[in-house]
């Protein structure tokens, strides 16, 4: 008779070896098994499982070799956990889950639940390892302070820039801004650095980057960096640079103050939303395009604000005939991810942040809820929600705004609020679809917007989560008191 598998360990067996899971036999070296548990948290955080075999080596409870295979490993791991690892991973935590053996004889998993840490471990020798995919890459020197500038742990935002005076800032602004807080200092160099936006250097108060990137009257040519906003139309709904290009017009940069590339780009884009090409519905012309002020601006703002002003790239701002894309460079900052984006907050760039929330006119309110508020935002527009792509194998972060109507998406999000995930049997009975096919299509359609991801393996396993489903370890959480 077929074992009656906990849930956890029936999970364990349907996750595939990618970015968020990894699992080894319990053969594996105590000191080469910490390499997983660093590159998760270094990542995306996600479980590494002691005592299962590769999904590619065998199958079902055939994977299942249990700890007892060699369980002075296991101990010495536990033990090598909380002193080999540096700094230790706050909330790295284990379980022991019962099994019966692939030889039908008791035994037991080791699951490390690993968070994504604010913070880049390292093992107690200094190598560095970072989760890519189904590898655990051991990271360069340069490669760490990548990481470090990801993480927020180095704040580029901080750091001097010797070749800027105050002849580089815009005294306009500058002033507006002084304005705004009620300052009182005669000395502007003072004013500025008790506000974090000058920097010592020996005995003599410098400008530092963030200083430029927020009154510089060119940060792009003082800081010689790409740090504006590039915005392109299309034609169509993807983007064709062969052949017959599908541009509108040739692609223009915003440049100058964070402030007013915010404000330029708003400005922009809401023009051009109010004089696009009506569209006739029953007769009656009405406005082709519904994106809300708000939601622009706050996916505009989130893009200056939390990108990563280590990498040299402008944001790119792409408008198609179904959605506007925001693409910021660099990856989720901290602990944020693709599940907690709504209900956390965390600052890479706090100056940046906290110096554009005190101008008068402030485009953010810092108080943690402009997520939140596009996604509200977009409801009331009765649009589909925002979605968010941060590709672990791409140094960026996109939110894209789709025009279209939220009818479908209603049904089928409330029903994963409720249940969780979607099959195809469950979507006919919500939608009174009868034709699977149809029904495996209109899932696709949501599939393609990025709005849901399709899970198990197989047509009789099919089903599907919402894209800021919680990653693996949800099942394994610590039950709440």
């Amino acid at each position: 008779m077929p074992q009656r598998l906990d849930p956890r360990v029936t999970k364990l067996l349907e996750l595939d070896e990618w970015q968020t899971f990894e699992c080894k036999r319990a053969r594996i070296k105590p000191g080469d098994a910490l390499h997983p548990i660093i590159a998760l948290a270094n990542a995306d955080g996600g479980l590494f499982t002691l005592g299962l075999e590769d999904p590619e080596k065998a199958s079902g409870t055939e994977r299942l070799y249990g700890i007892s295979e060699n369980p002075d490993n296991t101990s010495d791991l536990l033990n090598l956990v909380s002193r080999q690892i540096t700094p230790q991973i706050a909330g790295l935590r284990h379980l022991e889950i019962p099994v019966r053996n692939r030889k039908g004889i008791t035994d037991k998993l080791i699951v490390f639940v690993v968070p994504k840490s604010p913070e880049v471990h390292s093992t107690h020798d200094g190598d560095t390892y970072l989760r890519r995919g189904r590898h655990n890459r051991k990271l360069t020197a340069a490669e760490i302070i990548q990481l470090k500038y990801t993480k927020g742990e180095l704040h580029l935002e901080d750091e001097p820039v010797l070749r800027a005076t105050m002849d580089d800032l815009n005294s306009g602004l500058l002033e507006e801004f002084k304005n705004a807080v009620e300052a009182h200092e005669k000395n502007t160099m003072t004013f500025l650095r008790r506000n974090g936006l000058a920097t010592m250097q020996g005995k003599s108060p410098v400008l530092n980057k963030a200083a430029v990137l927020l009154f510089g009257n060119n940060p792009a040519i003082t800081l010689h960096a790409k740090c504006s906003i590039k915005v392109s139309v299309y034609s169509g709904i993807e983007a064709h640079f062969t052949d017959r290009p599908n541009l509108v017009d040739k692609p223009f940069t915003i440049e100058g103050p964070l402030l007013h590339q915010i404000s330029g780009c708003l400005k922009y884009l809401i023009n051009w939303r109010d004089h696009s090409a009506p569209v006739l519905e029953g007769g009656v012309f009405k406005p082709k395009y519904h994106y809300p002020d708000y939601a622009i601006q706050e996916a505009i703002t989130n893009a200056v604000i939390h990108r990563d002003y280590s990498i040299q790239n402008d944001i790119q701002v792409r408008v198609f005939d179904d959605r506007i894309e925001f693409e910021s460079p660099g990856r989720l900052a901290g602990h944020i991810t693709l599940s907690n984006i709504r209900r956390e907050r965390y600052a890479r760039n706090p100056i940046i942040l906290r110096t554009l929330n005190r101008f008068s006119q402030a485009p953010n309110l810092d108080i943690g809820e402009g997520v939140k508020r596009m996604f509200e935002a977009m409801k009331q527009a009765e649009l589909i929600d925002p979605v968010y792509d941060a590709a672990p194998d791409r140094y960026m972060v996109k939110v894209s705004l789709y025009n279209d109507k939220r009818d479908l998406w209603e049904q089928v999000s409330g029903w994963l609020e409720e249940h969780g995930s979607i099959n195809n049997a469950a979507f006919r009975r919500l939608t009174g679809e009868h034709d699977s096919v149809r029904a495996s299509r209109l899932l696709h359609s949501l599939v393609d917007r990025g709005l849901i991801i399709p899970r198990g393996r197989g047509k009789r396993d099919r089903h599907y989560v919402s894209q800021t489903a919680e990653e693996p370890p949800s099942l394994f959480e610590e039950p709440e008191a």
